[in-house]
């Protein structure tokens, strides 16, 4: 509209002569044409520049109507008068879009000639054959002058398109099989499959879509009975669930409705297996922490890896999607192509409250545009907003993330952080740039996160009572931060199982601990590795026997395992959620003790064999510490941290899921670096009371551990604001930490009284540093 103002104000005042013959022709076709630039620029747009696909036939006509209408609403003469809706047939197209192909794949026969025989074309058709039969009868439909001419146009274009289609499905077929999906060409095409290359042809040959604008379907693709029901009771959908089994039930009294709810059922199958098992779609499975996690059949997951083949070369992407494209673990594969593949020129997330009437308030989307070339360095951006006029004001309110912050993040899942200030973006910077808890790293202390018991496979293991007991069995319930029962905290339960010895092995849960370690491995999987058992040809359990015939006389046993209850160690509760007073909760536990699964464990041994080892009768030797005393203490300290916390509240739902622990990063301190006695002193004195401690006092030198509730609030406050400082964080940095935590009513500990008094202790350490 602006390029034809500009030209018309310039013939206004005489300068007419300073256009291009094409643009003069264009003003001469507005003068001459019924309606004004308005509706000229409106139908050269609708013409030209506007493809859409959907499934739902209605939803196609639906949608030419609404151009049309538009168009009327522009019309200035007598509504008599307006030009017929321009030939959009081909525009507006029904099909499965997420079913067909994007693109060819040409291959060069003996003779040199460019072939499309992967596509099931004939072996001698060209590549430009192919395509100007197609393009000519969709060019000559889109400018025909009658309703004839248009009609005999279309009907040579759709007929061209029917007969390539037909290889094309064919090809499509044997995809279905690669999946493992038993079905049939008619059922094939049951679904749908939309050729992008066929049906767009005039696109391709002008090189592609250079923007793609689209809002795709946010659910999961399974079989819906308020999909199929639908079309046999128009009031299925609004039903309460009591009613639509008792109406589900009726209608499946028919017959023919029964066949047809079964095949339908069967049909989103063979579609999730096409999804899932087929070579079509290669970013919806990634690996996380070693192991696949699949793409449930998210649409829009599909969807959004659809694009990157739709759009051209240095084309641009604007898209409405769930946030779980930027926060599940499923959709890291595409987010990685984002970030290594395309220019992200914005992010917004939202948070919904109101903004879809439909979708719960804390429902979470996002409004993504990138642009398909280079890589994202940076991406300007924003998250959890909760009003869309943030859109119009991006460039004030975005925050630059560096890529690093966006990739070291979330190692494992590359899930992207919910950045709402500047300030985040440093914050996020200093805590990156430490190691993640799971990385092995040499000559440090090194952890991993298990899980011992489950209480209800495990639970002819406990009993309620007391007394009928030799040891508590602990649980979320029983810890709190430094600290391992009630103590100090009379808001923390007692423990409510126990367990006996190992002399009643089918009784005892330690026992029990001890004989799930065995079996997973423990040590014999050490051993093997070490001693070179993968080179042979040998099982695990005959390498490690044959070696200790050798070395002792005796096959590997259970008493040659030694349990982690043997040895104090490092629990933390596996219940967890951003709301809450503290989110991470972990504690030292004393020895003898064990745990179900609402506390996961830090293992206090590692297992290194060495030759001298294999003598031994049970082996004791092999195993080293994973962390010493002082180590022990640090690490808890750190887990406890304010610091540490901020960044788990940004992963945390409900629980402390694994990967996400061990990606997390967390200061690898160790003797001789600062802070490191400084936390370490501190995190022991409050973790060690009680008689169950009495041993570990001894080992740190008879430590006083601190009783009084001043005290212990000091000695925490300390141990935060030197962590702060073991992450590299400025002044600025740790004041919005505080300002931003999360305060519930009615805290144990985080009262604003608190948080003063770590800044407080921060601002003192600055000035000091960590006296060691």
């Amino acid at each position: 509209m602006q390029c034809i103002e500009y030209f018309q104000r310039l013939e206004a005042e005489g300068q007419g002569w300073e256009l291009e013959s094409r643009s003069r022709e264009e003003l001469e076709r507005i003068e001459g044409g019924h309606g004004g630039e308005s509706l000229y620029a409106k139908r050269s747009i609708i013409l030209d520049n506007l493809y859409g696909v959907d499934i739902d036939e209605g939803a196609v006509e639906i949608c030419k109507l609404r151009l049309w209408l538009s168009m009327v609403a522009d019309i200035e003469d007598e509504p008599g008068e307006v030009e017929p809706l321009p030939n959009i047939d081909f525009n507006i197209r029904q099909g499965n879009s997420l079913i067909g192909f994007t693109d060819l794949i040409e291959t060069v026969n003996e003779q040199g000639d460019t072939s499309l025989t992967n596509y099931g074309i004939g072996e001698e058709t060209p590549v430009s054959e192919y395509y100007e039969d197609v393009i000519h009868a969709q060019r000559k439909h889109k400018r025909a002058n009658s309703s004839k001419e248009a009609t005999n146009a279309r009907r040579q274009a759709e007929s061209l398109i029917t007969s390539y289609s037909q290889n094309l499905d064919n090809k499509v077929l044997d995809e279905f099989h690669n999946a493992g999906a038993e079905i049939t060409l008619d059922q094939v095409q049951e679904f749908h499959p939309f050729h992008w290359i066929l049906e767009f042809a005039l696109v391709y040959d002008q090189g592609g879509f250079d923007l793609i604008i689209g809002n795709p379907p946010w659910d999961q693709l399974r079989a819906s009975r308020d999909d199929y029901f639908v079309k046999f009771d128009e009031q299925f959908r609004s039903r309460m669930p009591s009613n639509k089994d008792e109406m589900q039930k009726q209608l499946l009294e028919d017959e023919e409705i029964a066949e047809g709810w079964e095949e339908y059922q069967e049909q989103i199958e063979k579609q999730m297996r096409y999804f899932t098992d087929g070579s079509e779609y290669i970013l919806q499975k990634p690996v996380i922490d070693g192991r696949k996690d699949p793409n449930e059949n998210n649409l829009a997951a599909l969807f959004f890896e659809r694009l990157f083949e739709l759009v051209s070369d240095e084309g641009y992407v604007a898209q409405v999607l769930p946030g779980v494209i930027f926060s599940g673990s499923f959709s890291k594969d595409l987010r990685m192509k984002l970030l290594n593949d395309a220019e992200i020129q914005s992010l917004v997330g939202f948070e919904n409250h109101g903004i879809f009437g439909d979708l719960h308030r804390q429902y979470q989307f996002a409004v993504l545009t990138f642009k398909n070339q280079g890589e994202s360095e940076q991406i300007k951006g924003i998250f959890d907003q909760h009003d869309v006029s943030v859109l119009r004001h991006f460039d004030e309110k975005a925050v630059e993330i560096p890529r690093e912050v966006l990739t070291q993040y979330s190692l494992k899942a590359r899930i992207f952080p919910n950045i709402t200030h500047p300030e985040e973006v440093g914050i996020l910077e200093s805590i990156v740039s430490h190691p993640p808890l799971g990385e092995k790293i040499d000559n440090k202390w090194n952890v991993t996160p298990h899980r011992e018991l489950d209480r209800s496979r495990a639970s002819d293991r406990f009993v309620e009572e007391e007394n009928e007991g030799d040891y508590p069995v602990y649980g979320g319930a029983n810890i709190h931060q430094f600290q391992h029962d009630n103590t100090f905290d009379s808001s923390l339960d007692s423990p409510s199982l126990w367990s006996v010895d190992e002399d009643q092995p089918d009784l005892s849960a330690k026992y029990r601990v001890r004989e799930r370690a065995y079996n997973g491995g423990t040590p014999k999987k050490d051993i093997y590795e070490a001693f070179g058992g993968p080179k042979t040809s040998k099982s695990q359990k005959g390498f490690v026997n044959d070696l200790l015939q050798e070395h002792r006389g005796q096959d590997l046993c259970m008493d040659d395992l030694l349990p982690d209850f043997t040895e104090y160690r490092i629990i933390y509760r596996d219940i967890a959620r951003p709301t809450d007073e503290r989110t991470m909760i972990s504690t030292v536990l004393p020895k003898g003790l064990v745990c179900v699964h609402t506390l996961q464990t830090f293992s206090p041994y590692e297992v290194n064999p060495e030759q001298d080892d294999l003598s031994e009768y049970p082996l004791r030797s092999i195993y080293e510490r994973a962390y010493d005393d002082k180590e022990l203490f640090v690490i808890t300290g750190l887990l406890n941290s304010i610091p540490f916390d901020y960044l788990m509240r940004t992963k945390v739902d409900s629980h402390i899921v694994r990967f996400k622990l061990e990606e997390s990063q967390v200061p690898r301190l160790t003797e001789g670096d600062n802070w490191f006695h400084y936390i370490s002193d501190r995190a022991a004195r409050l973790n060690c009371y009680g008689k169950e401690f009495e041993e570990m006092r001894e080992r740190l030198g008879g430590i006083d551990p601190a009783k009084e509730e001043s005290e212990r609030r000091r000695l925490q406050a300390e141990v935060d604001a030197a962590s702060f400082h073991a992450y590299g964080l400025d002044r600025e940095e740790m004041q919005f930490v505080l300002d931003d935590f999360h305060r519930v009513s009615n805290p144990r500990i985080m009262t604003e009284a608190y948080f003063e008094k770590v800044a407080e202790k921060y601002t003192h350490l600055g000035d000091v540093g960590p006296m060691e």
